[in-house]
């Protein structure tokens, strides 16, 4: 049996193994296709009385185009302060800083005197059956970010509407730190919460999160796990609630002025949500402070292309199910099979690479080996998490080597197909509850990202891919071409790390051309693919053929690695569903080809040309 076909046939035991260990996850993706829009109650009230419309009367409308919830948030003692609400604060003293306390009233006009005096006294922990005003033993100042009672128009809002109930409780003041999740359950009792979120810098009670969490939990209220959020606590609360957990995507009226979003800008940042990260909850936010020339229509007609939007990628627009409750995801030992037999193949090749001499009692050992890992990745995490780590870039790395085992573009497409076997069994094993829900955070994205490079110019300078070898290399004086190149080249690497995440500053420019392709291509390839991984590629193997530049063609082969560890990073991002990343995949393989083609195209018939007329091409 040749290498050649020993490689097929173990590649494709390990894509079954893999495509087994993925089946939960492609059913629960299935599954998972119902999106709501959220709106925050207050925005909408001011936006409605600005374009003298009646509250109710808007939020009709904006449910008719497709809102599906209503944030209501519970009242701290800054917005009471200014007047919103059924309470009022004031200082007991003339001095708000008095120690002679605060009192809390509820204005006389409110329906719901009786309701909201009871919980008042239930916020603050007091036993007393009175009716009125209540007095704190601490100073106004002191209950600004505290949560004091429950927005109780919003509530019934949201129940008159037939909308889904978002409920925010805030923070306790002083050792309060339990009447946040007793709020929680009162709100419940009289209008059913259906999903949950803490407000405010800091989780109620924290470091102890555990009286929201438990509460809850015994009332089966899910928990909205907000995207990047900073929140003091969240992570924990987060873990304490899972799997009961539906993600969020919001934008801050901060982040909107700041970053100078526009409208469509903001609705495509919801849609990607959606889309690309499995977010099912979107609070989809009016203009900042509600400028004056941002009127209620335009709000509702935002809110009913982003509906229709949805709906044109296949979206539900419904109120969504905590699935991952029901598809409980776990490692099985088909995943942990086909990752570990990647991994051992990518070391075996590399020392056969490196002048080990091959054999059948060789690749035995590396057989057993990887029988073994498996079974320690199933039961001991830290092994899992290390072998993560460096299956990762070690996959990148024999796959760049692969593609330029020769100069020639055919090595390409079993490169690729190596990859996404790769990927795909990485991503078997990893498909589990905590990272799809990004509970936890996988080890290897920026490690695949600088490691892979470095390998392979090791693995060039030794085996003289490159004209010199790593003495040489060091021993002699730089040139000025190579310091210049080489210093883009870690300024690359450098920069591709910074941006590995979600939330990096990109360019209006970059953002715009993003969109241009999300909208035509529906999975849009990644920058390092289609501008730096293949066109490198194909330059590369032009340049080797021709015999152009070889002290300089090194950048190229490393540009290719960069671009082959995008693809494999594309695969460990657990909360992207599959058929999304191999159609993204297949879209930079193609786009990239084709932009490397025309760069080809220009140096050969344009640029060598005219480097012939000024002096001879040096190789």
């Amino acid at each position: 049996m040749t290498r050649r076909t020993f490689t097929a046939i173990f590649l494709a035991l390990v894509l079954l193994c893999a495509c087994y260990g993925l089946y939960p996850r492609i059913r629960l993706e299935s599954a998972n296709s119902k999106v709501a829009i959220v709106s925050d109650y207050r925005e909408i009230t001011a936006l409605a009385k600005n374009s003298g419309l009646d509250v109710d009367e808007a939020i009709a409308v904006l449910k008719s185009n497709g809102l599906t919830g209503l944030m209501v948030s519970e009242l701290i003692g800054d917005s009471i302060m200014h007047g919103v609400g059924h309470a009022e604060i004031k200082a007991a003293g003339d001095n708000p800083n008095s120690t002679e306390g605060t009192i809390i009233t509820i204005k006389p006009f409110s329906d719901h005197k009786i309701l909201l005096n009871e919980w008042l006294r239930l916020r603050f922990g007091l036993s007393d059956d009175k009716r009125g005003p209540i007095l704190l033993t601490m100073p106004s100042n002191m209950i600004r970010n505290s949560g004091i009672i429950p927005d109780i128009d919003g509530l019934e809002a949201a129940k008159k509407a037939g909308l889904k109930l978002y409920y925010r409780p805030a923070p306790s003041p002083g050792h309060l730190s339990d009447k946040a999740a007793l709020m929680l359950r009162k709100v419940h009792e009289e209008y059913h919460v259906d999903v949950f979120t803490p407000s405010g810098e800091y989780v109620s009670g924290y470091p102890d999160v555990s009286a929201l969490a438990n509460t809850a939990i015994e009332l089966g209220i899910p928990l909205a796990k907000v995207e990047f959020s900073k929140q003091v606590g969240a992570s924990q609360l987060d873990a304490k609630i899972s799997p009961y957990l539906l993600s969020l995507h919001s934008v801050t009226n901060e982040e909107m002025t700041s970053r100078r979003l526009s409208r469509p800008a903001l609705r495509d940042r919801m849609i990607r949500a959606a889309v690309e990260r499995s977010v099912r909850l979107l609070l989809y936010r009016t203009a900042p402070m509600n400028t004056a020339s941002f009127k209620f229509s335009d709000y509702a007609e935002e809110v009913r292309l982003l509906a229709e939007a949805l709906r044109s990628h296949g979206f539900t627009l419904s109120w969504p199910e905590t699935v991952y409750a029901e598809y409980k995801l776990s490692p099985n030992i088909f995943a942990a099979l086909a990752m570990s037999a990647m991994m051992m193949f990518c070391v075996y090749s590399c020392l056969v690479r490196m002048g080990v001499k091959s054999s059948r009692k060789l690749a035995g050992i590396f057989g057993g080996l990887g029988v073994v890992l498996a079974v320690m990745m199933l039961k001991v995490a830290i092994v899992a998490r290390i072998a993560g780590a460096l299956a990762a870039p070690m996959i990148a790395v024999e796959a760049s080597l692969l593609a330029m085992d020769e100069a020639r573009s055919r090595r390409i497409i079993p490169a690729f197909l190596f990859l996404i076997t790769g990927g795909l069994a990485l991503a078997s094993f990893f498909s589990v509850t905590d990272f799809m829900l990004r509970l936890r955070t996988f080890s290897g994205v920026k490690l695949t990202l600088m490691l892979p490079p470095v390998l392979v110019l090791l693995h060039d300078l030794k085996t003289r891919v490159h004209p010199e070898s790593l003495i040489e290399f060091l021993s002699r004086p730089p040139l000025w071409g190579e310091v210049m190149l080489y210093g883009a080249l870690l300024g690359a690497i450098g920069f591709a790390v910074l941006r590995s995440d979600n939330v990096a500053d990109i360019s209006q420019f970059e953002t715009t051309m993003r969109e241009s392709l999300e909208h035509l291509l529906i999975a849009r390839p990644r920058t390092r693919e289609v501008l730096v991984g293949y066109p490198s590629l194909l330059l590369w193997g032009f340049l080797v053929r021709n015999g152009y530049f070889a002290r300089y063609r090194e950048i190229f082969r490393v540009g290719a690695v960069l671009g082959f560890s995008s693809v494999i990073n594309s695969f460990c991002h657990f909360h992207t569903p599959m058929m999304l990343i191999l159609l993204r995949e297949f879209n930079g393989l193609w786009t990239g080809l084709l932009a490397g083609l025309v760069i080809v195209c220009v140096i050969k018939f344009i640029v060598i040309p005219v480097l012939r007329l000024i002096r001879p091409v040096i190789s």
